[in-house]
Parts: structure tokens; sequence; C-alpha cells
């Protein structure tokens, strides 16, 4: 067996697949979701705030998630994450109001941002250290993938069959996501030594800085062109 098939285990593929997935179920809703919210009765200004809050959510949230990953499993995280997505679908499908929407788009929103803090560090963890970027890699090609693909079905798809009846698509990539990782082995346990101090909750890790300021560089302009 050659190095590279030991890299890109089960487990491994199952963990890229279930982060399509997810993102599959985000970028299908997000063209959707202004004009669903209008559709339901919500004015401009409250379907900007419907559409702007899953990423205030994750703006708050982040920060947490990335500290509970370093106390539980990323399979449970990622489980609850999942959950929380699926929920939040199922809601925009059956949602009979613009307020209703809002708490949907919400519980989305703390879903989407277990699921992407935690898939990450999951996989950087079923792989050997030397070869992180190299999986890295793969995963970002699952998320362009999903980025490219979702919205643009999605607003073919509702063009044809209406707003409801199109977000059933985001519910079973959400599902797909849910089941592709109940098969993986590895639940990336958090790692507990002797006499190891307690780690305390941390907002900001002052020496990630520079690389944080970097990624915000290039993903204002990267939303800007999407948005």
């Amino acid at each position: 067996m050659t190095e590279k098939e030991s890299i890109y285990t089960k487990d491994v593929i199952l963990v890229m697949a279930a982060s399509f997935f997810f993102m599959f179920s985000t970028m299908f809703v997000n063209p959707l979701i202004n004009g669903y919210a209008k559709n339901l009765g919500a004015s401009r200004v409250f379907a900007g705030i419907i559409v702007g809050i899953m990423s205030i959510a994750a703006m708050f949230l982040r920060s947490v998630a990335g500290n509970l990953t370093d106390k539980f499993s990323k399979y449970r995280l990622s489980f609850i994450g999942g959950i929380l997505i699926l929920i939040g679908v199922v809601g925009y499908v059956f949602t009979p109001s613009g307020g209703w929407l809002l708490l949907f788009r919400l519980i989305n929103g703390t879903g989407y941002v277990l699921c992407t803090v935690c898939m990450t560090t999951w996989l950087a963890f079923l792989v050997p250290r030397e070869h992180v970027g190299e999986a890295m890699g793969f995963y970002g090609l699952m998320n362009a993938l999903a980025m490219a693909l979702a919205p643009a079905l999605s607003i073919n798809i509702y063009q044809k069959i209406g707003y409801r009846e199109s977000l059933i698509a985001a519910t079973i990539a959400a599902l797909l996501m849910v089941i592709s990782i109940q098969f993986v082995g590895n639940h990336a346990e958090p790692i507990v030594k002797k006499n190891q101090p307690e780690k305390h909750f941390k907002i900001i890790q002052m020496n990630v800085l520079p690389v944080a300021i970097l990624t915000t560089l290039f993903a204002i302009p990267y939303f800007i062109t999407q948005a």
C-alpha cells in the first residue's frame, strides 16, 4: 500500500463527504433566503436581518465552538451541529412567517458554526501531521464544489417548483451529513494528559491574529463578489 493510499482512509473520505453535504445544504439556502423571507411577508429590512443573522451568530459563536472542540469529541459536536442544521432547514420548509424563519435561521447558523469548526479540526486529527496541508486542500475542494453547485441548482430549481419544495434538497443534504458521520470510526476524542493544567476559555488567541487578519482580508472581497 502506498503512503498516499494510507492517508485517505474511510474515515477521512466520510468526513470530507459530510463537509460537502453540510456546506451544500447551507449554500443551497443562501441565494433563496432573501426572496423567501419577502414571500412570507417580511419587509425589506427584516428580510435583510434574516439573511445576515446567520453571519452575526457565527461571529459570536466561532470562538465558543473552537473552545468546545478542545473539550469534547469532534464527532459529538459535529453530530449536534448537523442536527441543528437539519432542524433549521426543515423549519424553513414549514415556517409560516418571517419571525419563525429568523428563529430557524439562528438554529441553522449555530449548527453551521459547529460543523465548520469541527469538520476542519476533525480532518486534521485524522491525517498524519505532515499531510495536513494535502488533506486540507481536498477539504477545501469539497467546500468549493458545494459552493459552486448548490447556488446554481437552488436558483434553477426554485423557479420551477417554488421555495418550499426546493428547500427539501437542502434538508436531504443535511440528513446525508448526519448519516455520513455515523460511519466514522475515529471520533477524535480530546487527548487528556496527566498533570496537564485545565485549559481556560479564550476568546482571542493572540498568536493566530496575523493569520486571522490575512483570512479576513481574503474573505471580504470574496464574499462581496459572492453577494
